[in-house]
This record gives C-alpha cells, sequence and structure tokens, in this order.
C-alpha cells in the first residue's frame, strides 16, 4: 500500500484501455461482481508531488450509496450517490454525485457527475481504482493516478450507508458591502445569541451537506447556544470570536479569534469584512478563512467559509442573531 504509481494523462488514456486488473493475458480475469466488495472498506495511498502521503478510504455500501474520505489523517468522509457501468469482467466505471444531484445520478447525466472513478476488483480483499474525472476536489495528484486499495479486515462490513445530512431548504448567501459604505467604529452589541446554518460545499456549484449547526453541549449535557463575540474596537476594526462548531463527532472547530475585521457603514446598516487569510488552531488550520456580517435593525448576520485542514471543499457557516 505504500507504493504508488504516477502517471500522466496520456498513460492514463493507455491505461483505462487495460484496466482490467489482472494484466498477465495468459492469466483469465476472474468476472467480480461489484455486489460482492459491497460494505468492505478499503485503503489506499497517494503521495503528492509535494511528498504528502494521503490515505484514501472507500466504502461502497449498495448499488446505490458510497463514502468517500480522501485522507483518513485530516478528512471526514464525503457521502455520494453514484450508479455504475460495468465494462469488463471486474472492471466498472462509477459516477459519483453530491446529495444537490441526487436527481440527476437517478437519471444517469454522467456530465453532472463531481467525480469519475475507473475500479478494478482483483479480489474481495483488494480493489484498483482511478479518478479519471474530478469537478470536486481539484486535488491534482489524486487524478489520473492508479490507485490499489486493500480491505480494511478489523473494520466490520457495514452495507447499511449512513444518512446524508441534506436541507434541501438551507441557501447560501452573499453579504455585499455597498461602494457609499464607509469606515466607522463599531456601535453595536459585544455580545449576539442567536443560530446557524452550515453548507459543506463542493468545487462544482454543488453541496455535499447542508443542516442545521451545532456547538456541541457543556459538561453538563446541556446544548451549547451559538454566539458571537464582538470586542476590541479600534478605529474601523474590531476582533470577532466566533461559536464553536460541531460538524461531526470527529470534526470540532473550535471558537475561532479573527483580529482586525473592518467596519464600515452604509446608511443604518453596518458591515464586517475580513479578507480571506489563513487562521491556525489548536485543532487544525483553517485554510482561506473570509467572514462578512451585517448588522442591521439588531439583527446580526455573518457568514463565514473556511478550508480545515487538508479538506479542499469550504465549509460554510451562516449566523442569525435572535437578540
Amino acid at each position: 500500500m505504500k507504493n504508488y504509481l504516477k502517471i500522466t494523462s496520456t498513460v492514463a488514456v493507455i491505461l483505462l484501455s487495460i484496466f482490467s486488473c489482472k494484466l498477465n493475458d495468459d492469466e483469465a480475469v476472474t468476472d467480480y461482481q461489484l455486489s460482492e466488495i459491497f460494505g468492505n472498506t478499503y485503503y489506499g495511498a497517494i503521495t503528492a508531488s509535494s511528498g504528502t502521503t494521503l490515505i484514501p478510504a472507500l466504502i461502497i455500501y449498495d448499488a446505490n450509496r458510497c463514502d468517500w474520505n480522501m485522507n483518513t489523517n485530516g478528512m471526514n468522509n464525503n457521502q455520494f450517490y453514484y450508479y455504475s457501468v460495468k465494462n469488463s469482467a471486474a472492471n466498472y466505471t462509477l459516477y459519483w454525485f453530491s446529495a444537490e444531484n441526487v436527481s440527476e445520478c437517478m437519471s444517469k447525466n454522467s456530465a453532472k457527475a463531481s467525480m469519475t472513478v475507473q475500479l478494478g476488483i482483483n479480489s474481495s480483499d483488494e480493489i484498483v481504482i482511478l479518478l479519471t474525472g474530478d469537478d470536486l476536489t481539484g486535488i491534482s495528484a489524486m487524478s489520473n493516478t492508479r490507485v490499489p486499495m486493500l480491505r480494511q479486515s478489523k473494520i466490520a462490513r457495514k452495507t447499511e450507508p449512513s444518512e446524508i445530512v441534506f436541507d434541501k431548504d438551507i441557501e447560501d448567501i452573499s453579504i455585499l458591502c455597498p461602494s457609499s459604505a464607509i469606515p466607522v467604529a463599531w456601535a453595536g452589541l459585544n455580545t449576539y445569541l442567536g443560530s446557524f446554518v452550515y453548507i459543506v460545499s463542493d468545487n462544482n456549484g454543488g453541496a455535499l451537506q447542508k443542516g442545521m449547526g451545532t456547538c456541541g453541549k457543556d459538561s453538563n449535557g446541556n446544548e451549547i447556544i451559538p454566539k458571537i463575540q464582538i470586542q476590541n474596537p479600534v478605529s474601523n476594526t474590531v476582533t470577532v470570536i466566533t461559536n464553536q462548531f460541531s460538524y461531526t463527532e470527529q470534526m470540532t472547530v473550535s471558537p475561532i479569534e479573527v483580529n482586525n475585521v473592518s467596519v464600515s457603514k452604509d446608511g443604518d446598516v453596518y458591515y464586517l469584512h475580513k479578507d480571506k487569510v489563513a487562521i491556525k488552531t489548536s485543532e487544525r488550520d483553517l485554510n482561506e478563512f473570509m467572514l462578512d456580517g451585517m448588522l442591521e435593525n439588531g439583527i446580526l448576520t455573518l457568514r463565514i467559509s473556511y478550508k480545515p485542514g487538508k479538506m479542499p471543499f469550504p465549509i460554510v457557516e451562516i449566523f442569525t442573531s435572535s437578540n
């Protein structure tokens, strides 16, 4: 599993024509059905030119659902709907779709697939994948790279797909500060309580997950109320401290302190803005962090986005105050 094979796009095309897992012409290829690997967890390894090694994981639950983790050492499972096309014995093309595009999956519209994956089956213990289409991650090291993946015998077989949290009524927003706004001192409250929603975006204009945000529970088991603090007003800048965010049991982002957030005003509306910046926390780096806010009629709306750790697409949080 430590070995990997780097190939160019040209070689990838050649490889696709001979992608049956057993390449010895004298040895017959066993006609494996995709269902024979349902529920197994497979790990592989991809090493980028930078020297960073990703450990991807794959579970194909049934004929419609799969989970893909691009790196077990820093990314969470990404849940997909899919359909498959059998090309030859033990060789398949899988088209993966985000929850946003499940109807496109059902109609087998391959043009809307987030990922296109060639999959060969050596046995129930070993598969080989080749990513030939990626409108999701933008990670070049993953594309056109033949990756052997081994079944993890210590992980129990799981054929019941995990639930995809996807509230289709949640929509992203845009907070734009008008050009007529002028820099001013902050005149709002120091603390805002409220609630927030989250969106796990992809790089294809869709979303993998949408749901109601949670800050987790305190030591007494009570739900923590989302809270935004605005501190240290200096001239036309403030410090914004965001709420804690629990995306999954494995992904928790502690309150983030964002310094030098600009304040401006247009009419009776105040605006907050922080350009794209990298923020380090005790848990993980938050890359491409951005913040925009609006205070109107006493209601604070705040939109933040960031890419946690090595995750290649952003999490968006939209906070709305209730006080």
